[in-house]
Formats: structure tokens, C-alpha cells, sequence
């Protein structure tokens, strides 16, 4: 993205996925394309080609690449819907959390929001590029209108609502899709630089559009949690808007759903009540109440197995405290010691939340082990307590990165590196 006040290059990685969509379809410059000097480089009505984005690599231009752009036969809103209702009808899950009548009738609204034509032009190239990520996006949309019905969210606001759902990982355009489609464990470095996404939706939306606020609002706000262990900018309680709580537990719930494992309902409800100052209860059982009767799977591990992953979690979490206690002691360092005294509390939540499924003392009785339905529960405990490890180590590292310029990063080191530890 180049700023309409700053001139600036063009993302490199959000232009090569323009140009991947022009080989496929036609792109037009709906206005002049000029640098910042007032140099023409593209004409209004020409078509774009290969050609535009050599000359976009070596200027910056007057105004945003994506606003002097028009894709036809672009994604509509109504192709939107339709794909919605597609996968609403096609998934059990997703039929019992929008499959209501009422849900249906604000998606079928949905067809009469028109889609500001940047957004038009990336999410077709979104939808291109990377059909899980526009899939994602469309369940999005989806779970959001179930929640949206249930909770009687105003008419007057519910299509902003449906819009941000839809965009709301548009930011993704603009990150190296090595590290999106990357199946490695990515490291806490490395996630700093997946974790900006919000932002740059949220900055997209002021630039390109005329949009409510309340949109890029919700944007920014789907990876914040309400007890502050979300990104980018670590949001709680008040500073998290209606429509980020709402897109945050739709977000939430299509990454799993999506998977379509057979227990996804169960790892649905674990994931959004294991902590459970994470996210808005409201919103939470808006989505867990239609799908508690779909929950009680087998697991598919054994009963060795999952003890092993647990007393491996378990080691992780008492070395995690130990050196979390000596960070907060640091005298040294007010930021270093504060940091350590929020992941200490953050750790007492996750220790509660392993202890309460009495698993270590249950997997030592030979009868639990061949009881399925409770080894489900163990395993889908360890899972997602694995997962606020390792999130809590990026959520470290980024607050430490952005916050005071990573000047403390060598002393919060040792403790991001044994949050982020791999699982035995």
C-alpha cells in the first residue's frame, strides 16, 4: 500500500498478487497512475500488465496503487452470499451456528452492500491466490451473522458488521506468503511479522474508503483479547469495540471449523472457554450453545500417548513459571520485571485450566486410559494450553518489539524461548 499523504513503494508482495490476478483477468486503471513527482506511468483505461509493476518498483506514486484499480468481473456482494449460504448448507456446524432463519435473512441482506472497489479488486486477488484464506473469509462472514442474530445486533449496523468480517484478514495480501503458508512452526520472530495484518487492514480501510470507522475499528481489533493477551497493540476489556469482540470469536471459531475434524465442536468449546477472560461470554455462547449436542468425540490418541503430552506441558509450564519469577524479581529492568509479572499471571490461568481436567492424576488409572470420551477432553486440554504457550512467547515478543523497541529483548529472551519450546 503507498499513502495518499506519503508517498511511497508499492507493497511488493500485495502488487505481485494484483499482477498474478491480471494474467487471469483484466485489471484497468480507472484513473492516472502518476509518481510522486506527477509523472504519468499508467494510463486511465489501460489495461494493467507485467510492464506496470516494473515501473512501480522503481517509483513511488502520488496516491494508493489499489484505489487507481479496477478488476472486472470482480467478486460482488452477491457472489458473496451466495458462497455463504453454499457452505452453511454444506457444513453441519456451520449450519447449527447460521443455519437459522434469522441468520440467513442477514446474510441475504448482505447482497445489498456494495464493495468499495479496492476492496472488490483484493479480495478477488485474495480469492485467487489463496482460496483458503477467501474461504476463511467467507465463514467468517457466516459465523458472524449467527452470532449477529442471536445477540439482536442492531439492522442499522449490521452490514458494517458482515463487511469487516468479510475484509477483516485483508492484511494478509501484504505479509510474505512464506510465512502464511509456511507449515513450519514459525518462531516469535518470525510471527512479528505475520502479526501486523490487523493494522494494515485497519489502515486500508481509512485510505481507500469513506467506511465507518467502527469497520477498521473491528479490523484492528480480531486478534485482541479481552484479558490483553491478544496483538497487535495488547487491547483489553473496554479498549476491544463490540464489533472486534464479535469478529474475534468469529475468527476464532472459522479457523476450527474450517478443519472440519470430527472433533471440531469440542475443540470449538475448548478453545473458547479455556480461558475465559479471553473473549466476550455473549459472543462466546451465541456460537457454543447450538453446538454443545454435536461435542463428545473419541480421541484418536492413546492413553500413553496423551499422559506423555501431558506431563510434557505440565514440565513446560514449571519451567515457564521459574523463569518468569525471576524476570519479575529483576530490579533492573522496571519493563523486563512487569513483563515477567504478566506472564506469570497468564501462566497461573493456564496451570488452573490443566489442573481442572485432573489429568495427570487420571491418566495413571489403566481404566481412564481406555475411557475415549475423557481422553478427548485431556487431549483437546493439552492441545490448546500447548498453543497459549507458544502465543503467549509471540504475544512477549511482540509487546517487548513494538512497545519499547526491543531494547529489553535480550532479557525476556530466555522466557520466550521456554514458552515457545517444542512439545515432546
Amino acid at each position: 500500500m503507498s499513502s495518499g499523504k506519503t508517498a511511497e513503494l508499492v507493497n511488493s508482495h500485495c502488487l505481485e498478487h494484483i499482477m498474478a490476478l491480471s494474467d487471469r483477468q483484466d485489471i484497468v486503471a480507472c484513473e492516472d497512475i502518476v509518481d510522486e513527482s506527477g509523472r504519468k506511468l499508467w494510463a486511465q483505461g489501460q489495461k494493467v500488465s507485467r510492464s506496470l509493476q516494473e515501473k512501480l518498483q522503481r517509483h513511488k506514486l502520488a496516491r494508493p496503487l489499489e484505489s487507481a484499480l479496477t478488476v472486472e468481473g470482480g467478486i460482488v456482494s452477491d457472489q458473496v452470499v451466495a458462497a455463504c449460504l453454499e457452505l452453511v448448507g454444506k457444513n453441519p456446524l456451520l449450519q447449527r451456528v447460521a443455519g437459522s432463519v434469522a441468520a440467513r435473512g442477514l446474510l441475504t441482506e448482505f447482497r445489498n452492500t456494495p464493495l468499495p472497489g479496492p476492496f472488490k479488486l483484493l479480495l478477488t486477488s485474495a480469492r485467487e491466490s489463496d482460496l483458503a484464506s477467501y474461504q476463511h473469509g467467507l465463514h467468517c462472514v457466516a459465523i458472524t451473522a449467527g452470532i449477529a442474530a442471536r445477540l439482536n445486533v442492531g439492522d442499522n449496523t449490521v452490514q458494517q458488521l458482515l463487511l469487516a468480517a468479510l475484509i477483516h484478514d485483508i492484511g494478509e495480501l501484504y505479509i510474505d506468503p512464506g510465512y502464511l503458508r509456511s507449515s513450519a512452526r514459525l518462531a516469535p520472530a518470525q510471527w512479528n511479522q505475520v502479526a501486523v495484518h490487523p493494522r494494515i487492514g485497519q489502515m486500508l480501510v481509512r485510505e481507500l474508503t469513506a467506511l465507518p470507522a467502527a469497520v477498521g475499528d473491528a479490523v484492528a481489533e480480531h486478534h485482541e483479547r479481552l484479558d490483553g493477551s491478544g496483538y497487535p497493540a495488547q487491547r483489553a476489556t473496554a479498549g476491544i469495540s463490540k464489533f472486534g469482540r464479535i469478529i474475534g470469536v468469529a475468527d476464532t471459531c472459522s479457523a476450527v471449523i474450517m478443519r472440519s475434524a470430527p472433533d471440531a465442536a469440542d475443540r470449538l468449546i475448548v478453545a473458547t472457554k479455556i480461558v475465559p477472560e479471553e473473549f466476550d461470554r455473549a459472543v462466546v455462547d451465541a456460537v457454543v450453545t447450538p453446538l454443545q449436542s454435536a461435542a463428545g468425540g473419541a480421541s484418536a490418541m492413546s492413553g500413553d500417548d496423551c499422559l506423555e503430552r501431558i506431563r510434557g506441558i505440565a514440565e513446560r509450564l514449571e519451567k515457564s513459571v521459574v523463569v518468569a519469577e525471576s524476570l519479575a524479581a529483576l530490579q533492573a529492568s522496571r519493563i523486563a520485571a512487569d513483563i515477567g509479572g504478566y506472564v506469570l499471571a497468564a501462566l497461573k490461568v493456564l496451570s488452573k485450566a490443566l489442573s481442572a481436567t485432573g489429568a495427570l492424576e487420571a491418566l495413571g488409572h489403566d481404566e481412564v486410559k481406555g475411557d475415549g470420551r475423557l481422553l478427548a477432553e485431556i487431549a483437546l486440554v493439552a492441545r490448546e494450553v500447548d498453543w497459549r504457550l507458544r502465543n503467549l512467547a509471540r504475544n512477549v515478543y511482540l509487546r517487548v518489539h513494538l512497545n519499547h523497541d526491543g531494547k529489553e529483548l535480550p532479557l525476556v529472551l530466555p522466557l520466550v524461548d521456554t514458552l515457545d519450546s517444542q512439545p515432546r
